[in-house]
């Protein structure tokens, strides 16, 4: 009991003392996924959806496809939810590749891959980006060819200090800087810190926020 009880005050503790701040205005958040993980369909359905429709217009997402993502000597990749969440990441990245520069299309494409069915983790589908309206002869090569390769390089790099740091998928990073209490905070109450950092902005118009 004292065990638990010591945890809850740590947990309480890091979350008031995560203070997100916008940078002229803006907020950015860079969320490390992975196509087979529960934790990351909770965040996107239940805490970043939600934030972006309300906030959009203040934000820049970004998403890195890799996780626990191993790259072996020999080119082959281990995943930490099997083959088909390695086919599943790869697909992400092909496609938020394609779709780079709208990013309405990458929340509403990520929404897709993260909701039931689960196109690509569970079928194995191109659903999602047909959806998108993106070509799938394009994806489809960008998946099953070299391609694709130079994604998979640049997440695994991206992904690579903010997993050593805080060591959880997702990982949620603001405005590039890796903060473990800002990152705990977000999984639980995403729009309340954006609607505090843009209420310190008072050209934003954001007021009346949620604890």
């Amino acid at each position: 009991m004292a065990v638990t009880y010591s945890l809850l005050v740590l947990t309480l503790l890091a979350l008031a003392n995560a203070q997100l701040q916008a940078i002229n205005g803006r907020i950015k958040i860079t969320t490390g996924t992975t196509s087979g993980c529960g934790d990351t369909v909770n965040f996107i359905t239940n805490q970043l959806a939600e934030a972006y429709e309300e906030y959009k217009e203040f934000l820049d997402i970004e998403f890195v496809p890799w996780g626990r993502t191993v790259q072996n000597a020999d080119g082959t990749q281990t995943c930490q939810f099997g083959v088909n969440d390695c086919f599943a990441n790869r697909l992400h990245r092909c496609v938020l590749d394609q779709l780079k520069g709208n990013q309405q299309a990458q929340m509403d494409y990520m929404r897709c891959e993260f909701s039931p069915p689960y196109p690509s983790y569970l079928q194995r589908s191109y659903a999602c980006a047909a959806a998108a309206g993106l070509n799938l002869v394009t994806i489809d090569v960008c998946v099953a060819t070299p391609v694709g390769d130079h994604l998979d390089a640049a997440a695994r790099e991206a992904a690579a200090e903010p997993m050593a740091t805080i060591n959880f998928v997702p990982s949620i990073v603001f405005n590039d800087q890796i903060d473990v209490s800002l990152h705990t905070a977000a999984r639980s109450r995403l729009k309340s810190m954006i609607c505090f950092a843009l209420a310190d902005v008072p050209e934003t118009g954001v007021t009346n926020c949620p604890i």
